[in-house]
């Protein structure tokens, strides 16, 4: 198996190597801000920070997949096997520091790189309810805009889920309980910031928009109104609950 060994001033000698999958999946689900995992797309190749003295017991994982539409026509590359691989989730304990984030993003990218040739570039994207993705610039990533992405928070529960919950009926159960919930009042409205960044691994990678300067730090959420069609919904519920 390969290891990346990283001697450093205050956490001593870390290693870098690649992990089972099961095990990343259940430190992001019970640690990670979201705690959740696409089954479908996350974890292709996963990636643990270990102390060598303790090499394992492992304090945190990057955990790398697929993008949300794999499909998407949205960079070029001569190589017509090449693909984007994504960033999906990644967790560090605090006892390794901030610090430890960058060291894990870079060696777990050259292990990556080692792992599957044909991968032309990593993407991510930062979460504006955090921040603006300063790890990111950190990693020397190009970044490459932002886009609006709404949540909602359940006023009852606390929870808050991204707005793709109330409108992908194929999740019949999801949808159903989210709509039910947003017709009678349960959510308020939220409007973030999501900053998308990419490290290209491959010469010849380009994206199809054009790269910009690191953001100014912000973070935060700003309450909008979603004007949605409740008979629409109403009658895609009734629809779905006659299915089952």
């Amino acid at each position: 198996m390969d290891v990346i060994r990283k001697e450093t001033k205050g956490l001593g000698v870390i290693l870098v190597r690649e992990t089972d999958k099961k095990l990343a999946r259940e430190m992001i689900v019970r640690n990670h801000y979201s705690h959740k995992w696409n089954e479908g797309g996350f974890g292709k190749f996963n990636y643990g920070i270990f102390r060598e003295e303790k090499p394992d017991e492992c304090l945190g994982v990057a955990v790398y997949g697929y993008m949300k539409n794999p499909g998407a026509k949205i960079f070029f590359h001569p190589d017509r096997q090449a693909w984007m691989c994504e960033l999906n989730r990644m967790w560090i304990d605090d006892c390794l520091g901030h610090n430890a984030e960058t060291l894990l993003i870079s060696s777990s990218m050259k292990l990556l790189k080692q792992a599957d040739g044909s991968i032309a570039a990593v993407q991510s994207f930062a979460d504006g309810r955090l921040g603006c993705g300063t790890i990111y610039k950190a990693a020397n990533f190009n970044y490459y805009g932002f886009h609006y992405t709404r949540f909602l928070e359940n006023i009852r529960t606390g929870e808050t889920v991204h707005e793709q919950v109330f409108t992908n009926s194929t999740s019949v159960s999801g949808y159903l309980r989210s709509n039910v919930a947003y017709l009678i009042g349960d959510f308020k409205t939220y409007q973030v910031k999501t900053y998308r960044y990419i490290y290209p691994l491959r010469r010849g990678f380009k994206f199809h928009l054009p790269e910009q300067p690191y953001p100014v730090y912000e973070k935060g959420m700003t309450p909008v109104e979603w004007v949605r069609d409740t008979t629409a919904i109403k009658n895609r519920i009734v629809y779905l609950l006659d299915k089952i």
